[in-house]
C-alpha cells in the first residue's frame, strides 16, 4: 500500500479529517476547465469522491498529476506529464506561459476557448435560475491590444528587474515579451531596467501603474517602502520620463500620489470631454473593448434623457453621452470625482453633467432618488453591487445598463432585479482578459 501523508485540516460537514493525499502521482482524466482557468478532474481517495484542480490541463486529456494540498472543494495538483493531450491543445505564444502569474489559457486552441467564455456566463445566469437572454456574439480583444499594465519593478544589486510575479509565487519574471499589452508599452520594460537602478536604492522594489491614454504613457511608480524624493531621485526620474517619452510620471500610493514630471497632460478623450485620469486611475483594459461598450449603452439607452451612471469611476461610459443627455456621474474614489469635475467644467457642457461623490457599497443612491431618471448604468467591481441592486429593485427605472467583469456576481445581481420585476432582454459578452478567465460582459434589463 501506498504511503500517505498526514491530514491536514478538518472536514467541515462532519469534523473528521480529511484523507491523506498520495505521495505518488496519479492518473486523471480532466473533464472540463474550472473559473479559474485550471483544469477539473475527479478522482476518489479511500472512496471518497474529490475534485482535482489541475493548471494548463485541458478537457478530454489524459493527465498524470501530482496532489499538493487539500483546497475548499477539492484538491490542487500539479501537472507532472500529458499522456493523451486534447485535438485543441496548442503551443502557447508566449516562451513566459506556464511561468507567468498573468495568463492562464494560452495552451487552448482559440475556438474552444471562446466558447468556454461565453459558456462561463451561461452558466453563472443558469446557476441562478436565470433564463438566458439574446446572446450577441463575443467581441474578441485582439493580441497587443492591453493598455494597462502593472509591473512589479525589483533592484538587485546593480541589476534592475521588471516584469510579473511568477504564478503563486513573489518571485519576479525579468519580462522578456509580452504579447497581451499594446507594443508601447512593452517598449517601456526596457527602458525601466534600464533607469532603475537610479530609480530605487538595493533590494527595493516597487509597482508601476502604467496606463497608456491618448496623449502618451501615465505612470504611477508605488515604493514598497518610503523614499523621499531628493534631488537625485528627481533628476532621475525626469531624465526616466525625457528617455522614454513619458506624457506623466507620479510617484506614491494612489492615494497619495504625486505628480513629478508632466511633459503634457494624459487625457482620455469621451466625446466632446478631456478627462486627465488620476495617477493610477482604472480604465477599461482594452480600447477596442471599451468602444464596444460605449456603443452598447448608447444603443441601448434609446430615448432615455436623464441617466445616472453608478460607479461611474472617471465617466468612461457616461460622459460622451453629453450634451446630447442629462448625465449623474456617481463615483466613491474622490480623485475620480475631482478629474470628471474639473474635464466637465473645462468642456463647458452648460450643466449637462453632474457629478456626485458617493461610496455606492456603503451608502447605495435609494429608490427615491432613482426615479428622477429615466435610465442607469452600473458598473461595479468584481464584488458586485449588491446594496445599490436591491435599490435598483426598488426603483421605477424603465431601463438599466449593467456592466460587470465577474458573471457570478453579476448573476447574483440580475436576479434581485428579475425578482423585482425587470427582464433580462440582451447581453453582450466580451473578452477584454485576454488568455485569463476572466470575461467582461454588457446586459440590457427592461421592467
Amino acid at each position: 500500500m501506498a504511503r500517505r501523508r498526514p491530514a491536514v485540516g478538518r472536514s467541515r460537514h462532519n469534523g473528521a479529517a480529511p484523507p491523506a493525499l498520495p505521495l505518488s502521482t496519479l492518473t486523471l482524466a480532466v473533464e472540463r476547465i474550472g473559473a479559474d482557468g485550471a483544469g477539473r478532474a475527479e478522482d476518489s481517495i479511500d472512496g471518497i469522491p474529490r475534485t482535482y484542480s489541475i493548471p494548463f490541463a485541458l478537457p478530454g486529456e489524459t493527465v498524470e498529476a501530482r496532489p499538493l494540498r487539500h483546497r475548499r472543494g477539492g484538491v490542487d495538483a500539479e501537472l507532472i506529464r500529458i499522456v493523451t493531450p486534447a485535438p485543441d491543445r496548442q503551443e502557447p505564444p508566449c516562451r513566459h506561459f506556464g511561468v507567468c502569474g498573468g495568463c492562464a489559457l494560452q495552451h487552448w486552441a482559440d475556438d474552444s476557448y471562446a466558447a468556454w467564455k461565453v459558456a462561463t456566463i451561461a452558466r453563472a445566469l443558469q446557476g441562478q435560475g436565470i433564463d438566458l437572454p439574446a446572446m450577441l456574439p463575443l467581441v474578441r480583444s485582439p493580441p497587443g491590444s492591453r493598455r494597462r499594465a502593472d509591473f512589479t519593478l525589483r533592484r538587485v544589486r546593480e541589476r534592475g528587474l521588471v516584469g510579473f510575479n511568477q504564478r503563486g509565487s513573489h518571485a519576479l519574471i525579468d519580462l522578456e515579451e509580452c504579447p497581451v499589452i499594446m507594443p508601447r508599452i512593452a517598449a517601456l520594460v526596457a527602458m525601466l531596467r534600464q533607469w532603475l537602478p537610479r530609480l530605487l536604492p538595493a533590494d527595493a522594489a516597487a509597482e508601476a501603474v502604467v496606463n497608456w491614454t491618448d496623449t502618451g504613457a501615465d505612470i504611477l511608480l508605488v515604493p514598497d517602502r518610503r523614499l523621499p524624493l531628493d534631488l537625485d531621485r528627481r533628476t532621475a526620474l525626469a531624465g526616466f520620463a525625457d528617455s522614454a517619452d513619458v506624457a506623466r510620471l507620479s510617484w506614491g500610493g494612489r492615494a497619495t500620489a504625486e505628480p513629478v514630471v508632466t511633459r503634457r497632460l494624459p487625457l482620455i478623450r469621451l466625446g466632446r470631454i478631456d478627462v486627465t485620469p488620476p495617477p493610477g486611475a482604472f480604465l477599461q483594459a482594452s480600447l477596442a473593448s471599451e468602444r464596444v461598450l460605449k456603443t452598447a449603452v448608447a444603443d441601448w439607452l434609446g430615448p432615455a434623457h436623464r441617466v445616472v451612471d453608478l460607479y461611474g469611476g472617471i465617466g468612461t461610459l457616461s460622459l460622451g453621452l453629453a450634451p446630447g443627455r442629462q448625465v449623474t456621474v456617481v463615483e466613491g474614489d474622490a480623485a475620480a470625482v475631482t478629474a470628471v469635475e474639473a474635464a466637465t467644467r473645462q468642456a463647458a457642457l452648460g450643466g449637462t453633467v453632474r457629478v456626485v461623490r458617493r461610496d455606492l457599497a456603503r451608502d447605495p443612491l435609494p429608490a427615491d432618488e432613482l426615479r428622477r431618471f429615466d435610465a442607469a448604468i452600473f458598473d461595479p467591481p468584481r464584488a458586485g453591487a449588491a446594496p445599490q441592486a436591491a435599490e435598483l429593485a426598488r426603483s421605477t427605472l424603465p431601463t438599466l445598463i449593467a456592466v460587470s467583469c465577474n458573471p457570478v456576481t453579476f448573476a447574483r445581481d440580475v436576479r434581485v432585479l428579475v425578482d423585482a420585476g425587470y427582464r433580462l432582454e440582451r447581453l453582450l459578452p466580451i473578452d477584454q482578459f485576454l488568455w485569463s478567465p476572466h470575461v467582461e460582459l454588457a446586459a440590457l434589463l427592461r421592467r
